[in-house]
């Protein structure tokens, strides 16, 4: 009874109650607004609910101890498959479809509602985790799912449609660590496809106005170097710096100049995979070179309230963070729903717009000397529309990047939609 009362004592501490958790790598749910009706229909209870329990004021401490308890557990077998209770559709040929093309509306969804889809769509990283103990890594798996492919084509087709003669649209689908790092054989035994397939097919679904870019062999090709972390799904800097060339290639232009840039180094690193599984992972660091035009940013924590505008570093100084801090976080300020860097250095007018997920983050990093303005919208967390972005900021270049584990799902096409369509294309594009 005692521990209970101290417990909601703690609770009722509201100036302690935090807005932002390093360990996870996302920003809270904030308190809801009140309305008569969403009061009367009882969904205002329940994202209070929501708000209390994600923002207790000792919830960072008391998942850090979780994660602390785990690590305590005894033997475990060499591999362990987590979540693999899913099954993957088979791989089709390239460009066949199993339904027609649908241009339906996705309505706007309120703050809450985009928080928990954004959960679901972060859940598909242990839905399917394969756990090498001999090679101390864990492994993100892909499940092919057509009708979700063909889904995230139609809305990237759509995408290109509206913006036709305003902007050009580029497509760059990443694949997992484990498309890129396990061999052929062990993901047919796991029953997943060839990753590089799988992106050949969804470049095959879209039309001739998106510009597909082939990050994979890049990566395939450099696959003995640090290119994604043991204990994490996330990918490094240099990764996504290969994936960068890659998009030179494809636009056109000459990549900025890596090994030239200052470097800094994070260490230890402990990614999300070390909470999920029971195994001791291989050590990680997070190395991040500074871009040379700049290294300053500007981000909101929510883009639909100007107040909340803030500066920052495209390359956060985490030297000196704490040893469970998530220094993946040293990237563009970490997930936020809207970003904006103006390279000096650059004075052709240059613009483009990232549409994101967190793997955006170290690959919007390595952009910074191609352009003179960036600008980057997380999709799963961000209130803005397309269109209403390029008109505003005459940006030249959409550039979607998602990583293939949420590029195959309906939730990520449901919020990319709700970008992508504005109330008055209801129903569609051109």
């Amino acid at each position: 009874m005692a521990v209970m009362g101290l417990g909601c004592i703690i609770g009722l501490l509201f100036f302690l109650r935090p807005t932002v958790s390093e360990f996870e790598n996302r920003t809270l749910t904030t308190y809801p607004d009140f309305t008569i009706g969403n009061f009367l229909d009882g969904t205002y209870t329940s994202q209070v609910s929501l708000w209390y329990a994600d923002t207790y004021p000792i919830r960072e401490p008391l998942v850090r101890m979780n994660f602390k308890t785990k690590s305590l557990y005894g033997i475990q077998p060499e591999t362990q498959l987590i979540g693999g209770n899913r099954t993957s559709d088979e791989l089709p040929p390239e460009g066949e479809r199993t339904t027609e093309p649908k241009r339906e509306h996705s309505h706007d969804v309120d703050e809450p509602d985009v928080r928990i889809r954004a959960e679901e769509i972060e859940d598909q990283i242990v839905n399917g985790l394969y756990v090498d103990a001999a090679a101390g890594s864990a492994y993100t798996l892909y499940y092919f799912d057509q009708g979700a492919t063909e889904a995230y084509a139609d809305v990237i087709n759509d995408a290109a449609s509206q913006l036709k003669g305003k902007a050009e649209v580029y497509s760059v689908l990443l694949p997992t660590n484990a498309g890129i790092l396990l061999d052929d054989d062990t993901l047919a035994k796991l029953g997943v496809p060839n990753q590089k397939q799988a992106i050949d097919y969804f470049y095959s679904l879209m039309n001739d106005d998106v510009y597909t870019v082939d990050a994979f062999d890049v990566l395939y090709d450099h696959r003995d170097e640090y290119l994604y972390f043991h204990s994490d799904h996330h990918w490094t800097q240099l990764a996504a710096y290969y994936a960068y060339t890659a998009f030179c290639n494809t636009k056109g232009i000459e990549p900025a100049s890596y090994d030239k840039w200052e470097e800094l180094v994070f260490e230890p690193y402990t990614g999300e995979y070390a909470s999920f599984v029971d195994i001791e992972l291989a050590p990680d660091y997070v190395a991040a070179r500074i871009p040379q035009g700049t290294n300053d940013m500007e981000y909101w924590v929510n883009d639909a309230d100007d107040s909340t505008l803030m500066e920052g570093n495209v390359i956060s100084d985490l030297r000196d963070a704490d040893e469970d801090a998530n220094k993946y976080n040293c990237f563009v300020c970490g997930n936020r729903p809207f970003s904006h860097i103006h390279n000096p250095a650059v004075t052709d007018g240059s613009s483009c717009l990232v549409v994101k997920d967190s793997f955006g983050n170290p690959f919007v990093s390595v952009m910074v000397d191609s352009y003179e303005d960036i600008y980057t919208i997380d999709f799963r967390f961000t209130t803005k529309k397309l269109v209403d972005l390029v008109d505003e900021y005459g940006i030249q270049d959409v550039i979607f990047e998602n990583v293939l584990m949420f590029a195959g799902t309906y939730d990520a096409s449901e919020l990319l939609s709700d970008i992508v369509y504005s109330d008055e294309s209801a129903g569609g594009g051109e």
